[in-house]
């Protein structure tokens, strides 16, 4: 006898929006249910270190059953689910997409699989996060985000909590335009809310057919700039510099060896919000070295790598 299909959602939202934070809370009040989440880069995910159990190979064995393994969504996605199927027997598929993916277009790769690999697996949503305080903004910019907003069944609000009322009416007036038919949903801190979510993020819904896309993104081509550094950086001129883009970068994220701090300091910007926190001190087999990635629209590489060098305490 044939085993059913293992259902299968694409978790999408432009960058910043909050898609690794709502996947560390499903994974968190998973329970007793087998998750498999898929990620195009590993490192990316900031699972709890709570929730790992080992790790093997490309497959991460988490808590409770659930697996994470890493997946490239141009050239493998449908082989590493139907390995991850055959290996893990999931209860549930997850993909994390990166920020700027087209999730009609991962989906549209599901017609030409192979009969064999479609009897195992059946997509039942795609969920897009959208925040609420860049939001308008970002939907107003970037065609990538507007295309992940017109794709979803579901729409997953999300730092409703430091958005003004102004920005959150915004943000409804624009997915009244874009998707008014997408349910959305919102779940604060909380246990009860966090077993609200999983049910819903992995709730069957029925997937629409992609539509067609020309790939004449609007905005600037996104530029993603990596940076490391062993020499201390001055905090305030870091954070001047990184402010001082504005609209031009839409995520920042790394670990920063900060001057005269003995603790390991980790830069984010996320949608509108440049935040700069402390965490345990280096270890004393760790390099202290700043590693950043920065991605942004049509940012100069060697200029930023210029700029941020200048932030050097010596």
């Amino acid at each position: 006898m044939s085993r059913p299909k293992v259902p299968f959602t694409i978790l999408t939202g432009f960058l910043g929006a909050g898609k690794t934070t709502a996947l560390n809370r499903i994974l968190a009040a998973a329970g007793r249910r087998r998750i498999a989440v898929l990620v195009n880069e590993l490192g990316r995910i900031a699972i709890d270190g709570k929730l790992i159990l080992s790790k093997g190979g490309d497959i991460l064995e988490l808590a409770g059953g659930c697996v994470c393994c890493k997946v490239d969504t141009k050239n493998d996605l449908w082989d590493g689910i139907a390995d991850v199927i055959e290996r893990s027997r999931p209860d549930h598929v997850v993909l994390e997409t990166t920020g700027i993916a087209e999730p009609g277009a991962i989906l549209d790769g599901f017609r030409y699989l192979p009969a064999e690999q479609q009897h195992l697996v059946e997509p039942v949503g795609i969920i897009a996060v959208v925040e609420a305080e860049a939001g308008p903004r970002v939907l107003r910019e970037r065609e990538e985000a507007r295309e992940q907003i017109l794709c979803a069944d579901r729409l997953l609000l999300s730092k409703l909590d430091v958005a003004t009322a102004e920005q959150a009416r915004a943000l409804h007036a624009r997915l009244d335009t874009l998707n008014p038919n997408a349910e959305r949903a919102s779940f604060p801190p909380g246990e009860s809310a966090s077993q609200g979510l999983i049910s819903w993020i992995l709730e069957r819904k029925q997937t629409r057919a992609p539509r067609p896309h020309s790939h004449n993104h609007s905005g600037g081509q996104l530029v993603a700039v990596s940076f490391s550094d062993p020499a201390p950086l001055l905090e305030n001129r870091l954070m001047q510099l990184i402010e001082g883009f504005g609209a031009q970068l839409y995520r920042v994220k790394g670990f920063v060896n900060i001057a005269g701090e003995q603790r390991r300091g980790f830069l984010e910007l996320a949608g509108d919000r440049v935040t700069l926190s402390y965490g345990e001190d280096w270890s004393h087999g760790d390099a202290r070295e700043s590693e950043l990635v920065l991605i942004g629209d049509a940012l100069d590489e060697a200029a930023l790598r210029r700029q941020l060098w200048a932030c050097r305490a010596g």
